[in-house]
């Protein structure tokens, strides 16, 4: 199973929105959203989506940025009333960073019957009380632990294994994006492959974006379009930085845009590589159209979940 970990922004829910026409399978795809602006419709709008496929949803109800940052009891009212409306495929998900944030998971999920129902949790960090949030978790209904990498053999052994993944960060993310000059195709990942050997229930990236949260930012001086692509010689999953030439300057975003692009389509072509992003990439190729930045990382993220869906 894999859990790509998304913020609830825009273009990352256009991304899930658009991916239903693959369509998304449930038995291999389950996203986590990490909501960061206060306004929770376009969540909403992506939940009706999924749970017309029966797709779950880790939804986080303590977010660590953006808008909801230290307001739970909204996020947690917007799941009441969508469980209400007789959707079933949101699960209340729990950052784990600190010893609050524990005491919090134990009194929320006694107070909402989710004991019983179900939740999950992601555990950033480990905390003086790992012990205790073992011994909670193993008795509940937890329905997917996510550990993050560097703490996932230290904390392995002490969740029930059926449902443990874990939670990793690949991309190699550079200051700023003319720096991508020196590192254009690079390894990726090969968790799809080894999650299952190594007795993981499934395992969980921040695709093509990173880890880092970055709120808006300026124009940019380079435009790089990053795409995932399996490696024909072997298991790894690598990635290709598309980069503008003309880079001196923050002038003609669209110009910039369509260097980059041109190199995409002849590295697909020549690849024969497919998917429904790299569909859209060529239609603005031939129509010479520029869509906006948020467009590209949306068609980076659609194209990266589809590549790993096709692979497990």
């Amino acid at each position: 199973m894999y859990f790509p970990f998304l913020r609830g922004k825009q273009f990352e829910l256009l991304a899930l929105r658009e991916l239903v026409k693959l369509p998304l399978d449930p038995a291999k795809i389950s996203p986590i959203i990490e909501p960061v602006k206060k306004d929770l419709k376009g969540i909403s709008t992506v939940a009706v989506a999924l749970d017309k496929l029966n797709l779950q949803i880790q939804l986080i109800v303590n977010p660590e940025h953006g808008d909801l940052k230290n307001k739970s009891a909204e996020i947690l009212d917007f799941i009441s009333r969508l469980q209400a409306q007789g959707f079933r495929n949101i699960v209340p998900t729990f950052l784990i960073n600190s010893e609050k944030d524990f005491g919090f998971l134990k009194s929320t999920i006694a107070e909402n019957g989710y004991e019983q129902s179900g939740y999950s949790i992601v555990q950033l960090n480990q905390i003086s009380s790992t012990a205790q949030l073992a011994e909670l978790v193993n008795n509940t209904s937890a329905q997917n632990i996510f550990i993050q990498i560097n703490h996932i053999f230290g904390l392995k052994r002490k969740y029930k294994k059926e449902v443990v993944s874990y939670l990793n960060d690949p991309f190699v993310k550079q200051k700023k994006n003319a720096d991508y000059e020196h590192y254009p195709d690079e390894n990726f990942s090969n968790d799809y492959y080894y999650f299952k050997e190594e007795n993981y229930k499934g395992y969980a990236d921040y695709l093509t974006i990173g880890g880092e949260y970055i709120e808006g930012g300026m124009l940019p001086y380079a435009v790089a379009i990053h795409l995932t692509y399996k490696d024909p010689d072997s298991e790894d999953i690598r990635i290709h930085h598309f980069l503008s030439d003309s880079n001196d300057g923050i002038e003609d975003t669209a110009g910039k845009f369509y260097e980059a692009l041109t190199k995409l389509v002849n590295f697909v072509d020549h690849h024969r590589f497919d998917s429904l992003a790299i569909r859209q990439f060529k239609d603005y190729y031939y129509r010479q159209a520029f869509p906006g930045l948020g467009i590209i990382k949306k068609l980076s993220i659609m194209h990266h979940i589809e590549l790993v869906q096709s692979l497990l």
